[in-house]
């Protein structure tokens, strides 16, 4: 495992986005507007989970804005088990090992 003062820190956010939305249309309007090092982490549901760095929060909510204008922010964390914890519907269902 890595430390964080190698990797450095992560924030997750979680948006309310219209359904139907898919990944590709929220990654395509995070690449277009100039947001770096992000990574979708869930999109399903009405939601979704994007992860990027401390400095680039600010310009995330702006640039999924873009997306469309009833996106809202719900809650930025610094790990995705706090965020899953408030809102389970964020969970993912893990498939059973056998």
């Amino acid at each position: 495992m890595v430390v964080k003062s190698v990797r450095g820190r992560r924030r997750y956010t979680a948006f309310e986005v219209p359904p139907g939305t898919l990944r590709e249309d929220v990654e395509s309007v995070l690449k277009s507007s100039g947001i770096e090092d992000f990574k979708v982490i869930t999109c399903s549901g009405g939601y979704a989970v994007v992860r990027t760095p401390p400095r680039g929060c600010a310009g995330l909510r702006d640039a999924m804005a873009m997306l469309d204008p009833g996106v809202r922010s719900l809650k930025t964390s610094g790990t995705l088990r706090t965020l899953r914890d408030r809102f389970p519907f964020l969970r993912v269902r893990q498939k059973r090992k056998r």
